[in-house]
């Protein structure tokens, strides 16, 4: 990119901060997606979210795949935002993938709670 074309000259648009920010989202993702084939080997627990449910029951290799794509999408989306013309953009190129994160925090820490049960 040449200057004026969104980030400047000598600018990275993968640094450190987002190595940083995308290995939390995979991360989080695989705490998410692991405690919840933990929490189902319990009898009495099952997987309520109805989009994700047909992947969980097909197994890890379909729950990955969705999860893979999905993380894909928003490092890409993150990625574009950083290298944006728009300086506002530029600045707030973290929060998707740190939403996310947030909710798999969350949901493999729900989890959690039916794991050892």
């Amino acid at each position: 990119l040449a200057q004026g074309q969104g980030i400047e000259k000598g600018d990275k648009v993968v640094d450190t901060k987002f190595v940083l920010v995308t290995s939390s989202l995979v991360a989080s993702t695989i705490f998410d997606a692991e405690t919840t084939f933990a929490a189902i080997k319990n009898p009495n627990v099952h997987e309520v979210n109805p989009v994700m449910k047909p992947f969980v029951n097909a197994g890890r290799p379909a729950t990955y795949a969705l999860l893979g794509g999905v993380d894909t999408g928003i490092v890409y989306a993150s990625y574009r935002m950083k290298k944006s013309t728009n300086p506002t953009v530029r600045k707030i190129w973290w929060v998707i993938p740190m939403a996310t994160m947030a909710g798999h925090a969350f949901a493999g820490g729900f989890n959690l709670r039916f794991t050892f049960r």
